[in-house]
């Protein structure tokens, strides 16, 4: 493969969006609009963490060659985003989707004891120079990633938010990401 340095990737700006399972990916990247909604604030020091379980392989034998194959298993991949808007959206992708309104007016939601993840389409779009890179799922499940840790008066509090691409219909992927191409493209 070809050096080919306009293809790294210094992140300046980036935005996450959520909208109805199964939307489409934007034709412009450089523009989202609805049904895309920005979920807000997230951390500038933790932008996104990818991580997976799974895949572990497996030699299989025969009594003729006892290395004859190798299967794996399934892999799951999780993001982790660090939301830092304490808003009701944001509140109940950390709590769950069916969070109840525990004052008619709204001003106090209560944590439900059997919470429910929130499904989503998801898309999280990054920017280096005129350059872009996305992560694209068309249904992710949305809920918390981690404990809340409010310790210190010097920092954004955050709600850390672990996102599951998952299955779409019969989609033999579970997300995808773009090239670094121009904005727009």
């Amino acid at each position: 493969m070809p050096r080919n340095d306009d293809a790294v990737l210094v992140i300046s700006t980036g935005v996450y969006y959520t909208a109805p399972v199964g939307t489409a990916l934007p034709a412009n990247l450089a523009a989202v609009t609805t049904p895309w909604d920005e979920i807000g604030h997230t951390s500038l020091e933790e932008i996104l963490g990818i991580a997976s379980e799974g895949g572990e392989a497996t030699t299989l034998g025969t009594l003729q060659n006892k290395q004859l194959r190798v299967v794996r298993a399934d892999r799951t991949e999780t993001f982790t985003i660090n939301l830092q808007q304490w808003d009701e959206t944001g509140l109940k992708l950390y709590y769950g989707q069916n969070m109840v309104d525990v004052e008619s007016d709204g001003s106090l939601l209560g944590v439900p004891t059997n919470p429910t993840p929130t499904s989503v389409a998801f898309l999280a779009v990054f920017k280096d120079g005129a350059n872009i890179f996305a992560v694209y799922a068309p249904k992710v499940e949305i809920f918390r990633g981690d404990d809340v840790d409010l310790s210190d008066t010097e920092s954004l509090a955050s709600l850390p938010l672990s996102v599951t691409p998952l299955q779409y219909l019969t989609n033999e992927w579970t997300y995808g990401v773009t090239p670094m191409g121009s904005v727009g493209s």
